[in-house]
């Protein structure tokens, strides 16, 4: 097996397990398993972002400045070519999914940041502090109107609610991507 196809494994085990599915028996890994921590799968996205630019490049790194990528715009093309998620999703794996319509390459990619800032902005979401002290955001009952539900979740600082955006919240998203952009780079400072 040469280098490069060690690369191309590497990614797609990465991709397996960033989805919640185990590379190995192509099943779906336990909710309560460490590999499905929301961390992790970022984690795991990232990483396979990288292994995809070192096998685009024949196994080479090139870095690419951030502040030469253009900034996101999501196409038509893009919009009618986005698979939707029957069953709900986190909106890292959502976010995911349209950062995978894009050349990511030549173009900053949307993050999870600017969409719940939007949503928390339109009040679809609201931050809590648990006990602990960590804050967490919550869908409003605005915010279930549009498909967004939570589910309680175990985590290394104790229980918190997961939100999770089911496919009318997910339509709704990519109904409102313009404004959710324009209201990110609104929050930009200048360069």
């Amino acid at each position: 097996m040469t280098e490069l196809e060690k690369l191309q494994r590497a990614k797609m085990y990465l991709d397996k397990l960033a989805n919640g599915i185990d590379p190995t028996t192509d099943s779906e890994v336990p909710d309560d398993s460490a590999l499905n921590n929301i961390r992790l799968s970022r984690c795991f996205f990232y990483v396979s972002d990288v292994l995809r630019q070192v096998i685009e490049n024949g196994g080479a790194v090139k870095p690419v400045k951030r502040s030469e990528k253009e900034d996101f715009v999501f196409a038509a093309s893009c919009r009618e070519a986005l698979q939707y998620s029957k069953e709900p999703l986190q909106i890292s794996k959502f976010v995911e999914r349209i950062n995978g319509c894009i050349d990511t390459d030549r173009m900053k990619k949307l993050t999870t940041v600017a969409v719940t800032d939007w949503l928390l902005g339109k009040g679809f979401l609201t931050q809590v502090t648990n006990e602990n002290g960590r804050k967490n955001r919550e869908p409003t009952p605005l915010g279930h109107k549009i498909g967004l539900s939570d589910v309680a979740r175990q985590g290394q600082y104790g229980e918190y609610k997961a939100v999770f955006y089911n496919e009318d919240a997910q339509r709704f998203l990519i109904d409102h991507i313009d404004e959710i952009i324009e209201s990110r780079r609104g929050k930009r400072p200048e360069q």
